[in-house]
């Protein structure tokens, strides 16, 4: 039986959604905003329509609030009423997606002969992960072929600090945007347990982390930074349950994908910008 991740983080969200309540702890405009945008994210596969009451709930927010974060997402036409009740996302939302994966379609190119590589040799599942504003997206996936396996999917967005592949990218940002996703995060969790600058320093001098029960409890991965013009554009990672892998795995598994990434950085032209 396939073991199936949510996968369904946003920048405002722990690993299980249905369990965190944002908080409504200001009325800026930009508070405002992240509001709405935490509306859009809690739609998830299995979460793909709900009630304004539900939304109400889920921001720990007045209905009438609810309803104007609402009205302001079918105005840009991200959702759109369902024929029996509540809300969905609409089509045009799901051109984000397509978006991210059309911005990624070069480097992809060259990753997916990798990808394949590092599945087959780790028999875990591998994945190219890039920063889509303040959350990250999975670009190209091969799943494992083990029976128990991690699922993720394509375009879904994810926590950009939960995660090996995610921490990779968030040592990346700059001490103000880092500044300012914390920010938000602080504004809808209580204790979203976010590393430190110490933590991140660390992963950015090494190019590479790994990550214990980060996305779900059980769950092991490892990952490492892509780069272009010296600059940290996509992170290469390799997860799986944590049942089956021991130290010596782990360590094989760490070693691979630091060598892809350095594999896939001299393709892209890192190695000659060093």
């Amino acid at each position: 039986m396939t073991r199936q991740t949510s996968s369904t983080f946003t920048a405002a969200m722990a690993a299980n959604p249905g369990e965190v309540r944002a908080r409504a702890t200001g009325t800026s405009g930009s508070e405002s905003s992240r509001r709405v945008l935490a509306v859009l994210l809690s739609f998830t596969e299995e979460n793909h329509t709900q009630s304004v009451q539900e939304i109400a709930t889920y921001l720990d927010v007045p209905v009438s609030s609810a309803y104007r974060y609402v009205g302001q997402l079918k105005d840009f036409g991200l959702l759109e009423e369902a024929e029996f009740g509540g809300y969905r996302v609409s089509l045009r939302a799901v051109g984000l997606a397509a978006a991210a994966r059309a911005g990624s379609a070069g480097l992809a190119e060259v990753v997916r002969p990798v990808l394949e590589r590092l599945a087959r040799e780790t028999g875990e599942t591998s994945l190219l992960v890039r920063r889509l504003g303040q959350a990250v997206v999975a670009v190209d996936i091969e799943e494992s072929r083990r029976p128990v396996r991690l699922r993720f999917e394509k375009g879904v967005l994810m926590s950009l600090h939960q995660g090996a592949g995610a921490r990779v990218l968030l040592s990346a940002l700059t001490p103000k945007e880092r500044a300012e996703y914390y920010k938000s995060i602080w504004a809808f969790e209580e204790d979203p347990k976010l590393p430190t600058d110490a933590e991140l320093a660390d992963i950015a001098a090494a190019g590479w982390t790994e990550s214990f029960g980060q996305i779900e409890d059980g769950i092991w991965g490892t990952a490492a930074a892509i780069r272009v013009n010296r600059s940290v554009v996509a992170a290469l990672a390799v997860a799986g349950p944590l049942y089956r892998l021991d130290d010596d795995k782990r360590a094989h598994i760490i070693e691979a994908v630091r060598a892809a990434a350095t594999e896939i950085n001299a393709t892209v032209g890192e190695g000659t910008n060093a």
